[in-house]
């Protein structure tokens, strides 16, 4: 129920602004009174179309506000809470136009499209012009009013809610079902590429250490030789910097200017043996393996053949492996998803099935306790559609 309508500068009214009680309220006038403009701005606030010229002239905009009660409209408060905007049983409508054009919306507060105002608006009020009652010809209208003789409006409002998720699951198992080859085919490639990488089984820096081993290997005959080259140099080496090391150390040589003389001379003689030494040991690391170089040439071939098909680098392949791995792991409920999507939606549907043979009883006694008060034009009750 409208109760209060308050209008500033809206085409000729100043300032206006009206409250009403219960029951049936006559405004009349003359022509030109100003009757029309209440309704066009409450119109406004309901949805309708503004341009700048509903502003009044000298005024930087217009600001139209109307409250209703919506104790016994229980559709409208469902509308509200759907959408978090209830307050209370009241509910404000509010318009503003500014002169350059610009329009605002708002419901009880919250900026709001124009079309939600329209939307709730239908719920609200009904404006029409003389001899043309065309929301009695609408059938939600006509269904609202049975609704509300039959006392079935809680019912309704359940049979909507039900049969709105009904359809957001319809359309979910839809989509979900559209999508099942291209899923199974993904899933089927994950598989096999999941496989493939495992049978390989690609280790973090293994490239690396591959391509050092595959160096020393393939140039094991050249290492060897050359250690046994740096080794025999290295003895030669030692037996005349050990001669010069004993005429260093000669008591003739003794004095303070040749101390540091014989210290460099000893300690080369030291260094030249640790690298003999070292060659030694590493040479002892080296040694002629053609199979093993060949099984390091095979996996190398391997790692690189795989990260070329996947066009990621051959140090990659670990990561990647563990990628789709993790892919395919979160793909594996995509069956039982739908399953269970599926079987919801039954569940709604039964539901939503039983709720409306309930809503047809209650339309079928209505008509006919109608009838029985003397309304024998009541026409045929619309069959109730039930989703298959």
């Amino acid at each position: 129920m409208l109760t209060n309508l308050s209008i500033r500068d809206y085409a000729v009214v100043d300032a206006l602004e009206v409250d009403l009680a219960s029951g049936m309220t006559c405004i009349t006038g003359e022509t030109g009174a100003g009757k029309s403009i209440m309704l066009d701005a409450l119109g406004l606030c309901v949805g309708d179309r503004a341009d700048s010229r509903a502003v009044r002239p000298g005024a930087s905009r217009t600001d139209i506000s109307a409250s209703f009660d919506l104790s016994e409209n229980a559709r409208a408060l469902a509308w509200l809470a759907e959408r978090d905007l209830a307050s209370s049983d009241d509910c404000i409508l509010r318009r503003t136009i500014s002169a350059e054009g610009r329009s605002r919306a708002y419901i009880n507060g919250t900026p709001a499209t124009l079309a939600d105002c329209a939307q709730l608006g239908q719920l609200l009020v009904d404006i029409h012009s003389q001899h043309a009652h065309q929301s009695l010809l609408r059938r939600a209208v006509q269904r609202t009013l049975l609704d509300a003789y039959a006392g079935a409006e809680t019912l309704m409002t359940s049979v909507n809610e039900t049969a709105q998720r009904w359809r957001v699951l319809r359309e979910e198992y839809t989509r979900l079902a559209d999508r099942t080859e291209e899923f199974d085919a993904r899933k089927e490639l994950l598989t096999y590429q999941v496989a493939e990488l495992a049978s390989l089984n690609p280790l973090p820096g293994e490239i690396t250490a591959l391509e050092v081993q595959h160096k020393q290997l393939t140039n094991a005959a050249f290492i060897i030789e050359n250690a046994d080259h740096i080794a025999t140099g290295c003895e030669a080496q030692r037996d005349q910097l050990a001669q010069l090391v004993q005429r260093a150390n000669d008591d003739r040589m003794a004095s303070s200017a040749t101390d540091n003389l014989r210290e460099l001379l000893q300690s080369a003689l030291i260094q030249l043996d640790e690298a003999h030494a070292e060659t030694a040991r590493f040479a002892a690391t080296v040694e002629l393996d053609p199979e093993g170089l060949d099984a390091t040439e095979q996996r190398l071939s391997a790692l690189y053949d795989l990260a070329r098909k996947h066009r990621v680098q051959p140090d990659a392949l670990a990561t990647l492996h563990d990628s789709l791995q993790s892919e395919l792991e979160t793909m594996s409920g995509g069956t039982e998803q739908l399953a269970q999507i599926k079987s919801c939606a039954g569940g709604h549907r039964t539901r939503l099935a039983q709720s409306c043979d309930k809503a047809i009883g209650l339309a079928t006694q209505s008509r006919g306790e109608a009838r029985a008060a003397g309304h024998g034009h009541l026409g045929p009750i619309s069959d109730v559609e039930v989703p298959v």
